[in-house]
């Protein structure tokens, strides 16, 4: 009886050990596979069986930033860094995970101390370029970008985050042309907008735009431009004028501006735009945005603008307007949006026949991604005027990065 019970501790304490490396494996399995809950559920056990078990407590704040718990995974990598201050795989996931929460000095702090420890490594190398990024150092950002590449050339990861920091920044030239059908005896309206958005610093930009159309048997044109100011890192601000050569249908004077401020997923704005036509009737719109990016992959677009539109001799034209859009990325390149606005639409596009109607419009976008520099927009509209007048159109816009 003694044999037996000394042979069976025997075996369990042989097999004891063999079990955890069993656990850590396939925990390990299911992180690599995607399984990320199933995988965190399997470190954490292996983590309360053993606290100081650090690289079950790596993957656990690994985890939770893969599932979008970054505040979760703050605290885990906190927690490791207080007994091993200077463990590198920590303080790299603490500041990345920073970095997503917009902490942006905290992250510093982190990636600081990360570099000191390993400079010549381009995982450091290159959570220094997203943080700098992130801060709107976009100059910076690409240097430690570079550091990295030159020291790991096949990290596909780091060079695709190099080239959309280079496209983001990129000076920019934007074809746009629309086509408009009306169900009713009435010419079609064929309009082209071309737009450069040249890069001057970090914090400034360059517009200059033109813009022909042919409506109702008149062609027009104006010319224009404005800047575009990053105020700081979550504030930015665009203003800009277009002037028309005696136009008809297109204003003769089109002021805007547009203030914007960013916190986590949300970007808070609003935006003001007055324009007067030739035949003296004005129009200005005033009202607050709100941009929700729920993910990388969707986002949606809320707004409320007070119109009026007066004219000589007659009552103003006061309208409420509201805008909602749904945008999502379908596949790494192509994104589909959908829209609808009640009251007047496309306000980079102005008409006389537009600013006093109480009109309801429907808008599906698709965008192709080319390359990191080069894409392509192809839209189509619906939109209800009063009177039963309905209009359909088409869009196509292609943006070049250089």
């Amino acid at each position: 009886m003694i044999l037996i019970s000394t042979a069976i501790l025997g075996l369990t304490l042989l097999a004891s050990p063999q079990q955890v490396p069993d656990q850590r494996a396939e925990a390990e399995r299911l992180a690599n596979s995607g399984s990320y809950e199933a995988a965190l559920k399997q470190f954490q056990a292996l983590a309360a069986a053993n606290p100081d078990d650090i690289p079950s407590r790596l993957w656990i704040a690994r985890l939770h930033a893969k599932l979008g718990q970054s505040e979760h995974a703050v605290e885990v990598y906190r927690s490791i860094l207080a007994t091993q201050p200077d463990n590198l795989d920590a303080l790299l996931g603490l500041g990345n995970s920073l970095v997503t929460l917009d902490r942006l000095r905290e992250a510093s702090d982190a990636l600081m101390r990360a570099e000191k420890l390993a400079g010549d490594r381009p995982e450091v190398l290159a959570a220094q370029g997203r943080l700098h990024a992130s801060a709107n150092h976009t100059t910076l950002a690409l240097a430690y970008y570079n550091r990295a590449m030159t020291i790991d050339p096949s990290n596909n990861d780091i060079r695709a985050q190099a080239e959309a920091l280079r496209a983001a920044r990129a000076h920019r030239l934007e074809l746009d042309y629309d086509f408009q059908h009306f169900d009713v005896d009435a010419e079609d309206t064929h309009a082209g907008t071309v737009i450069l958005n040249a890069r001057l610093s970090d914090a400034v930009r360059l517009v200059a735009e033109g813009q022909v159309d042919q409506l109702f048997g008149t062609n027009d044109q104006r010319v224009g431009g404005g800047f575009e100011f990053a105020l700081s890192r979550n504030a930015h601000l665009n203003v800009g004028a277009l002037a028309g050569f005696d136009p008809v249908y297109l204003p003769s004077s089109d002021f805007y501006t547009q203030f914007g401020y960013a916190h986590r997923k949300a970007t808070w704005g609003v935006l003001f735009r007055r324009a007067g036509f030739e035949d003296d009737t004005d129009f200005w719109i005033l009202g607050p945005e709100l941009t929700v990016r729920f993910s990388d992959s969707f986002e949606t677009f809320i707004a409320y603008y007070r119109g009026n539109t007066s004219r000589v001799a007659q009552e103003d034209i006061e309208a409420d307007n509201v805008v909602i859009r749904l945008s999502g990325a379908v596949t790494k390149h192509f994104r589909l949006g959908a829209g609808y606005t009640h009251g007047v639409d496309r306000l980079d596009w102005l008409t006389l026949d537009r600013v006093a109607l109480e009109s309801d419009t429907i808008a599906l976008r698709g965008n192709f991604t080319l390359t990191p520099f080069v894409s392509l927009e192809l839209g189509y509209d619906f939109q209800q005027r009063p009177a039963d007048v309905n209009v359909s159109r088409a869009r196509a816009g292609l943006t070049f990065g250089f």
